[in-house]
Formats: structure tokens, C-alpha cells, sequence
């Protein structure tokens, strides 16, 4: 069978079998510009690096002095795909730009997609000894969003006026209070919660987040009670609605449409020193 083949190949001008060379993946595309535009535009859409999270870390003794821009326990290199040519690089600045630079300035900073990128506090330092603004993303500790005065405080301070998505993020049942020392050198990983029903901690808030509840309105609002997710949502969205009236009577620049608020389960895993993958981390 092989000789019949091998002169049928011979008659053709075929070249021998071990002649012929594996086929080599493409490195150029010449007809690239030939695409339709939205084709083109999803393309350098799908090359830009996956969702980031960026965790302030404040254990610098300049942690907190505005003059200096807040440091992160993980920063990310501008995508490679911006600099494929002006088409790439024009997309990468319809969705990101530079931010959280020194004194406050967009100079000098990091590139964030301001649509799926986040900064995340997982403990109250981490907000208290940061100059972070214009955060379009936020992630924040339930340790933070189910007590008073520090839930309040923090939807109404005018570095939330920019938000306009606001993840609640709850530590499982024993886990350990978490700490700026102890959340270096780990990554989070999250769980989305969608069920309203489900008990995501331990209510800490006052008499004024609870103004306005009418008796019979639902679930308990007693202090130290477990509470659900839809309680939670109930608290947060009426204190965003008092921050957008303070902000527009202060005539501060904010989020005038609804607040999407979402709730996720987080564990942390053990940092990995380099990745080959995009999005390779600096550090």
C-alpha cells in the first residue's frame, strides 16, 4: 500500500512524506484591516487583560499623606495590546486610563479598565489611610458595610461620589479578622451570592441607618442579629440615595443613576511569584 502511494506521489510531483513540514501557526494577518470595524474593535476587546483587583497597601508610614499616591500589593503593566498599532491603542483608551497617580493627579499612575477593574478594601485601614478617587468599582468588607458609623461614612464620603458599582465582600464563617500583614502575599478569590435569603453576617448597624424602617417590614434590624442579603441591600441603597442628595446639593460631581450592588463570598489563596499568562503581575 505505502509503495502504491509513494508512486502515485512520484507521478503527482508530490514531495515525500517526511519532506512535507508541519503546519506553523499564523504570525501575521495581512488581511486584518479588511474586517468589518466592530469585528476589528472585538478582537483588541477580547486581547485586553481579564478583571484586576487592586488592594491598598497602607503599612507604608507615608500610608494616608495625601502628597504621595497610595501604594497596592499588586500592580499590573499596561496591556501589551495597546501598542499593536493606533487602532489597538485607541481602544485601550476608550476603556481605560491612567489613575491614582501622585498627588491625586492622573500623571504617573495605573492603567485601569474602568469598567471591570476594582479597588477592594478589605479592611477599614485600607479605606481610612487611602487617597483613592474617581473609583468607578469597589469592592468593600462586609466588616465595613454591616457597621455603624463606618457603612455610612463611607457612602457618603465624597471619594465614593465616582461609584457606581459596589461589591459587599463576606469572609465564610471562621475566618480570621483580616489585617493589611495579613492579606500580603494572597490573592482574593470570590463567590457570587444571589440568593436574598442567605445570612451574610452580623448586623452592627445603628439607629440612624435604620431610620425610616417600619416594624413589620421584613427581617429583624436588631443589633448583633444575623442579616440577610436583602436586608443589606435595603440599608445600603437607601444611605446611597442620602449621599446623592448631599452630593448634588454640595454641587459635587457623582453616579446620578442607580447603584448596581452586588454580594460575593471571598477566600484568599496563596499569591503565585509570576504567571506566564496576560496581566503578568510587576511584583
Amino acid at each position: 500500500m505505502f509503495k502504491i502511494f509513494g508512486a502515485a506521489s512520484w507521478l503527482l510531483g508530490l514531495p515525500p512524506a517526511n519532506d512535507v513540514e508541519a503546519p506553523q501557526p499564523a504570525t501575521t494577518f495581512p488581511q486584518f484591516r479588511q474586517l468589518p470595524p466592530e469585528i476589528r474593535d472585538a478582537i483588541w476587546r477580547a486581547a485586553l487583560p481579564p478583571p484586576r483587583i487592586y488592594e491598598p497597601d497602607t503599612s507604608s508610614p507615608l500610608a494616608g499623606n495625601p502628597k504621595y499616591p497610595t501604594q497596592f500589593f499588586r500592580t499590573w503593566r499596561p496591556p501589551t495590546v495597546r501598542e499593536a498599532c493606533k487602532e489597538a491603542y485607541d481602544v485601550c483608551n476608550s476603556v481605560g486610563e491612567y489613575k491614582y497617580g501622585y498627588w491625586g493627579g492622573h500623571m504617573r499612575g495605573i492603567w485601569i479598565n474602568i469598567f471591570t477593574d476594582a479597588v477592594y478594601f478589605a479592611c477599614e485601614i485600607q479605606y481610612e489611610q487611602s487617597e483613592l478617587l474617581e473609583v468607578d468599582t469597589i469592592y468593600l468588607s462586609s466588616d465595613c458595610a454591616l457597621r455603624s458609623p463606618d457603612c455610612r461614612n463611607f457612602l457618603m464620603s465624597d471619594r465614593f461620589d465616582a461609584c457606581s458599582r459596589l461589591v459587599v465582600a463576606i469572609y465564610p464563617p471562621g475566618s480570621w479578622e483580616m489585617d493589611v500583614e495579613t492579606l500580603r502575599g494572597t490573592d482574593p478569590v470570590f463567590r457570587r451570592i444571589t440568593d436574598e435569603t442567605e445570612l451574610i453576617g452580623f448586623s452592627e448597624w445603628d439607629a440612624t441607618d435604620y431610620a425610616g424602617r417600619k416594624e413589620g417590614d421584613g427581617d429583624e434590624v436588631k443589633r448583633d442579629h444575623p442579616v440577610t442579603w436583602k436586608l443589606t441591600k435595603e440599608i445600603i441603597f437607601k444611605l446611597f440615595k442620602l449621599r446623592q442628595e448631599a452630593a448634588r446639593e454640595a454641587g459635587r460631581d457623582h453616579w446620578e443613576d442607580e447603584l448596581k450592588l452586588e454580594a460575593v463570598e471571598v477566600f484568599r489563596k496563596r499569591r503565585k511569584l509570576w504567571s506566564p499568562n496576560r496581566g503578568e503581575p510587576m511584583d
